[in-house]
């Protein structure tokens, strides 16, 4: 994964999990209301749902031609300045993404040392706890992998055995939840999306539904004990300091609302039903959308087929004209130098579409950055039209792009032999990489094999600079094959003195049907 695909994604989560965030909080009210606190603390499970949702496979679209005509239809747009400018920044933006999330990770450390450091030594006691020489904000749980419950100096005179019991309750209701890992879960956030102005506000609402929702559990495990827990609540001392990763009596907590919320009935099982229902149709339904709304990647209509694409490139006075081969849905890529020195980095996928037109997915990058993603809708066999400039116009890239089938299916590609083989002399030029021609779909479909003895001269450098037929059998069926092949070719240049030079090697290139076919003529270097 690049670094301009890790901060697409970073921002593609911050913006589901803020939708589901604004979901949450203003519902969290009326849903606690009908349903009860458990209902409202469940309901933050939208937010996970909604991050998950961004993570898994974007959805698979159907093409659909935008208009009946012969000519390219113009489906994506050319990336705006401010997009391009963020690709140009993508280091800046990863620094100063990690420097956030750091500082985040050592205050969020800072503030669970300090309330650690607060509670002074703790001593095990015979029930299996620990008690701090401290009293503010505990009782309370800290540790995630070694969770322990810690109970004020003073725990046997501040509370009765009744209210003793009440609170420890409590406190085991935390544990058995799950809700430490619930609140790591919310550190781990806020370190990743610091910069998301509405997690903070959400990840104190999470914390009160959570302490609200654990109340109402405690009367709900035991009947007729609301006064003697009010109490217990009032006699709590509250936490001078936060505690990130841990359940302790914040000094947040909105207590008035807490003894409100000891008034209200309990929820009954039909209550509960319609929490687990309405929690799981939310849930569902915001993950759903974050899932759809990612942009979709086109379905593949014809599997294996083989296109060639006849590339007409201008940079900036740089002309070139080129023929490249691809299997559907596989990308394939060029580059070329303007005569003002920009480097173009072109790269495009073919997928077919509805109506027998084609669908050409691109990415053109002007020196490693990346300026336009253009997308279009060009019936086969026709001409279609992309012009892009860099950020500051300083080079202008011209492409004219006709594609068309050539290939059968994967398995017919597959089912000939194509042998390449290179002569050399000592001095001549020898191959560096040779990717065999592709089979013409005729000749393939009616059993037909070949061979092409190609002559190419070949510069400094190892380009092809002239690629001519010497001879050919069946004369014309492989030429064209042959010669698109071999133009993409790229070779170890001669050597005189020492010095790479200019030179000319001929190549036999053999198209034959039979897997097992080999050959051993040879020919001497031009």
């Amino acid at each position: 994964m690049s670094s301009a695909d890790f901060l697409a994604g970073l921002l593609e989560g911050a913006v589901a999990t803020s939708a589901a965030m604004v979901v949450v909080l203003l519902l969290r009210g009326a849903v606690r209301n009908w349903l009860g606190a458990s209902a409202a603390y469940l309901m933050w499970l939208m937010v996970p749902a909604a991050l998950f949702a961004v993570w898994l496979p974007a959805p698979r679209l159907t093409t659909v031609p935008m208009a009946a005509t012969d000519m390219a239809v113009q489906v994506g747009q050319t990336i705006p300045d401010a997009a391009a400018a963020l690709s140009e920044g993508v280091p800046g933006w990863l620094a100063l993404w990690l420097a956030g999330a750091l500082l985040m990770a050592v205050w969020l450390l800072w503030q669970q040392r300090h309330f650690m450091r607060g509670l002074g030594s703790l001593t095990q006691r015979d029930d299996g706890h620990w008690q701090a020489q401290t009293v503010a904000g505990l009782p309370a749980i800290v540790g995630v992998l070694r969770p322990r419950i810690v109970v004020p100096a003073d725990f046997e005179q501040r509370y009765n055995a009744e209210e003793r019991e009440l609170v420890m309750l409590h406190e085991q209701l935390h544990l058995r939840r799950g809700d430490l890992w619930v609140n790591a879960a919310l550190a781990l956030l806020q370190c990743v999306y610091w910069f998301n102005p509405l997690l903070g506000p959400a990840v104190r609402r999470c914390r009160e539904d959570q302490e609200l929702s654990c109340d109402e559990r405690v009367i709900a495990h035991t009947a007729g004990a609301r006064r003697s827990y009010g109490n217990a609540m009032l006699k709590t001392g509250l936490a001078l300091s936060p505690l990130p990763v841990g359940c302790h009596w914040q000094n947040q907590h909105p207590l008035k609302e807490r003894i409100a919320m000891l008034e209200r009935p309990v929820p009954g099982k039909k209550q509960w039903l319609a929490m687990v229902v309405l929690s799981a149709g939310l849930c569902g339904g915001v993950g759903y959308t974050a899932w759809a709304a990612q942009p979709g990647t086109a379905a593949m209509t014809e599997a294996g087929a083989v296109y060639a694409t006849r590339v007409q490139a201008d940079a900036d006075g740089t002309q070139q004209q080129f023929e490249l081969h691809q299997p559907v849905g596989k990308p394939f890529a060029f580059t070329l130098e303007s005569a003002n020195g920009v480097k173009w980095d072109a790269e495009f996928t073919v997928v077919p579409a509805e109506a027998g037109k084609l669908h050409l997915q691109g990415t053109l990058k002007a020196d490693g950055v990346l300026v336009s993603s253009p997308e279009l809708l060009v019936a086969a066999g026709k001409m279609a039209a992309v012009e892009v400039t860099t950020r500051g116009g300083s080079s202008l890239l011209a492409l004219k792009l006709q594609t068309d089938e050539v290939g059968g299916s994967s398995k017919a590609a597959s089912s000939g032999k194509i042998s390449v083989e290179p002569e050399a002399g000592e001095n001549d030029p020898t191959t560096d990489r040779m990717t065999p021609p592709v089979y013409p779909k005729a000749a393939f479909e009616n059993g037909v094999s070949g061979k092409v003895v190609l002559r190419i001269e070949v510069d400094a450098e190892g380009q092809p600079t002239d690629v001519k037929v010497e001879t050919s059998q069946p004369e014309g069926v492989f030429d064209t094959a042959a010669v698109e092949a071999a133009r993409q070719w790229k070779f170890n240049p001669a050597q005189k003195d020492g010095q790479a030079v200019a030179g000319a090697v001929r190549v036999p290139v053999w198209f034959d049907l039979d897997e097992s076919a080999t050959h051993t003529e040879e020919s001497t270097g031009g």
